[in-house]
């Protein structure tokens, strides 16, 4: 699945590290699902954080929010990590449609 036409921004829920992110972190996305996302990273966010997910498709400027939790975490290279991601919630249904719309042309596409 190409996921190039992919942005997505993390900015953990916890108050104890929040600040270190309060700008987001971005990340390559390597895969998306409705139910989640692998992602590659320059820093290691803890597994079980909480997050506040900014996903932005085909270059567009509207946001999607959603909502969700870091399930694993595994480093990579030196400064690369990739991140398991488990959505938990949506800001509103047509937000997922939008997104299951996007992962059903991408499969299509392959």
């Amino acid at each position: 699945m190409d996921t190039d036409n992919v942005c997505i921004d993390l900015r953990p829920l916890d108050p104890h590290i929040w600040h270190q992110y309060w700008q987001g972190l971005e990340c390559l996305v390597n895969d998306i699902s409705l139910v989640g996302a692998g992602v590659y990273s320059k820093e290691k966010l803890p597994v079980g954080t909480h997050l506040s997910i900014d996903l932005k498709l085909n270059g567009s400027p509207v946001k999607i929010r959603i909502f969700g939790k870091i399930i694993w975490a595994q480093q990579e290279d030196k400064d690369k990590f990739r991140t398991g991601i488990s959505f938990s919630g949506w800001s509103d249904d047509k937000e997922k449609k939008r997104v299951y719309d996007f992962i059903e042309h991408l499969s299509a596409e392959n």
